[in-house]
């Protein structure tokens, strides 16, 4: 099951989180695409697979302009191998992230050269590639960047940098570490936008970023820096089970 925003009824789909699965033996680039099928329905990653033969043709389709999420390359491979496509990405400023596959276990010291989020032997282990899998997502949700209407403007903000949102009046207000800075979007929107990146709607006035929370108690939220936010009767027990579940995360 795919997760889906819902707000007010509406039901949405996250967005798709694209990964390319490079491999010149086909038994192996098959088994590969269907086992990251699989750990991504387990985690509701509503990921769409694409799979190469080659890294020239992962790379031309690349530089036509798609655009990918996460890497699962095969290290050793005729022609240009994983290591020098991963090399030429990292050269021309591209973070995505790179996940290794190969029977060279000795790759995996390499893999350092070019910043490999992860190594995997083969054959693949599916609890390990579920690992790589969720950690390349969550690292990509991380790095986003959202558009945000601002004084006439537009602004750019990652939601790692948002400590919570709170409605002022008819604006809304985004307060980060050091600064804070009103939006004419409403809560529901940003809300909306925020599915997937941690957030609790503890307060019909407030939405705060679980990774800043110290501590949860039945009336307020206490953030790192000391400040405190209310949280309703009402939503205490769904604030708990988001939190509870983002920290065994």
């Amino acid at each position: 099951m795919k997760k889906q925003k819902s707000i007010r009824g509406m039901q949405m789909e996250e967005p798709i989180f694209n990964i390319a699965v490079c491999d010149d033996e086909l038994p192996d680039r098959d088994t590969i695409a269907d086992m990251t099928k699989e750990v991504c329905d387990l985690d509701q990653i509503n990921a769409q697979i694409s799979c190469f033969g080659n890294a020239e043709e992962l790379l031309k389709t690349m530089q036509e302009g798609k655009q990918y999420h996460m890497l699962l390359l095969d290290v050793m491979m005729p022609g240009q191998d994983g290591m020098e496509l991963a090399r030429y990405l990292r050269e021309d400023k591209r973070k995505i992230p790179i996940v290794f596959i190969s029977s060279n276990r000795e790759m995996a010291l390499r893999g350092y050269e070019v910043a490999a989020a992860r190594y995997l032997a083969k054959p693949v282990d599916k609890e390990r590639l579920r690992e790589a899998v969720s950690f390349c997502y969550e690292q990509g949700r991380d790095n986003e960047e959202m558009l945000v209407p601002f004084n006439g403007g537009v602004r750019k903000v990652a939601p790692k940098e948002i400590y919570y949102i709170e409605i002022k009046g008819r604006k809304t207000r985004i307060t980060q570490e050091k600064e804070e800075w009103d939006t004419p979007l409403t809560m529901e929107k940003l809300e909306m936008m925020l599915t997937g990146h941690k957030f609790i709607r503890c307060h019909q006035s407030f939405l705060v970023n679980c990774r800043y929370v110290r501590i949860l108690c039945t009336s307020h939220l206490e953030l790192m820096d000391g400040r405190c936010i209310p949280v309703s009767k009402h939503r205490i027990k769904k604030v708990r089970e988001i939190f509870f579940q983002y920290m065994e995360h």
